[in-house]
């Protein structure tokens, strides 16, 4: 069925370029529309974690009494911007209902599948491609600063050793042995051993490249504004800023643009912007040999041979791009409190991006309600760059009608 097809995909991020790759090796042609360059929106400065431990649906039951009193602080982790726009209140109502413990569970389930596979797929790529150089497996350290914390990690690994994640417990003794980089007051934490991390924009470009050897075309400063209605018997055109494309089949992954995107299509895809920032610093000494979860403050740390990389946050805040300083400096602040970065670190780099989240906070992947010839691959919220390489083999799988490897109910494109 794919070897006759012609697949236009919106979106050059990491998902985007997954999906691309998985259907060129079966024979579709590819063309990836992108309306920057490839891999510079959100797949391009994360965290880089490659992280099962922490591959849950955003609407998490245990955070809602949390969310409330977040939402009313600016230098909170999760901040939600005032806004009266009908969409926007809406999609915060399905947040809240969607933030039972019967639908997180078998979420997380979900995203734990893809996560797993995806990291394998991660590791094999670092294998037989020695420019994905920044790959390392060797693991995740949550940190906990209070007993209550760390009692409250314990029920949540519960779900997570269910999903076949390896978790060990640490005391404090153990994480000043074993992770001297930790300097700040602990109480212990949990280690993840399967997990991994990278250099986000390096691991979409090796994936690109394989991409491109693989025939994919890649069009860049392409932005997508109309998209004319299917004809019978007819391609469908999509006209951009680079010309028009048409092709058999869309797909869309364009991230936190989803929602714009699909009302060209008059479909609803209740995508919401959510900005994380993140930075890099001089390596530390001793550097970290790991990934590292400061818990309380919400920060993500990822060693790099040439840096460190710190990141955090997040802001519902649709299609905002400004840098809000203060909660940068909240980041800053968390870090400096608990590893040995000194207490002038200089900031080489500063980058900020939206991570786009469903109500449900997960992703969309399949055929869109209603469409013959438009598929979804998008709102991966904290996991695209952790859940690529399997969204692309299930929507690769789909799209070309075989057998799926992974259940798509639990990101079934028609849900909304």
């Amino acid at each position: 069925m794919a070897r006759n097809m012609d697949v236009l995909i919106i979106g050059g991020g990491v998902v985007g370029v997954s999906c691309a790759l998985e259907l060129a090796t079966r024979g579709a042609r590819v063309t990836v529309l992108e309306r920057d360059r490839i891999g510079h929106g959100c797949s391009f400065g994360n965290a880089g974690w490659l992280t099962p431990s922490q591959a849950t649906p955003l609407a998490n039951p245990s955070m809602i009494f949390k969310s409330f009193r977040w939402m009313l602080d600016p230098e909170s982790p999760l901040y939600i911007q005032p806004r009266l726009d009908p969409a926007y209140l809406r999609w915060l109502i399905e947040f809240l209902l969607a933030s039972r413990k019967s639908r997180f569970e078998p979420g997380t389930m979900a995203l734990v599948e893809l996560c797993n596979a995806s990291t394998d797929m991660w590791e094999a790529l670092a294998r037989r491609n020695p420019a994905f150089a920044s790959f390392e497996r060797h693991g995740l350290l949550a940190v906990y600063e209070h007993e209550s914390s760390l009692a409250g990690g314990a029920k949540a690994n519960e779900l997570m050793m269910r999903a076949g994640v390896r978790v060990e417990k640490w005391s404090a003794d153990d994480i000043r042995q074993r992770e001297p980089a930790v300097t700040g007051p602990t109480v212990g934490g949990y280690f993840f051993p399967d997990d991994a991390h990278c250099k986000p924009y390096e691991a979409v470009q090796v994936l690109a490249d394989e991409a491109r050897v693989a025939g994919v075309r890649f069009v860049e400063g392409a932005e997508v504004f109309d998209i004319a209605p299917p004809s019978p018997g007819a391609p469908r055109v999509v006209k951009t800023t680079a010309g028009e494309f048409r092709g058999d089949r869309l797909l869309l992954a364009a991230g936190a643009w989803s929602s714009r995107l699909g009302e060209l299509l008059h479909l609803r895809v209740p995508v919401l912007g959510a900005k994380g920032y993140s930075m890099m610093l001089d390596r530390a000494t001793p550097h970290p040999t790991r990934s590292i979860y400061l818990i309380e403050r919400k920060v993500a740390v990822n060693p790099h041979h040439d840096g460190l990389r710190i990141a955090g946050t997040l802001e519902l805040v649709n299609n905002d791009f400004s840098i809000n300083q203060r909660r940068v400096a909240v980041i800053l602040r968390g870090a400096k409190a608990m590893l040995n970065i000194g207490d002038a670190p200089v900031v080489h780099s500063l980058w900020r991006g939206l991570r786009p989240c469903t109500p449900d906070g997960m992703p969309v992947i399949g055929r869109a309600k209603g469409y013959g010839d438009v598929w979804l691959a998008t709102a991966h919220q904290m996991t695209g760059l952790k859940t690529a390489p399997a969204t692309g083999v299930l929507l690769a799988q789909l799209m070309c009608g075989e057998t799926p490897r992974f259940d798509p109910a639990p990101f079934r494109a028609d849900r909304f």
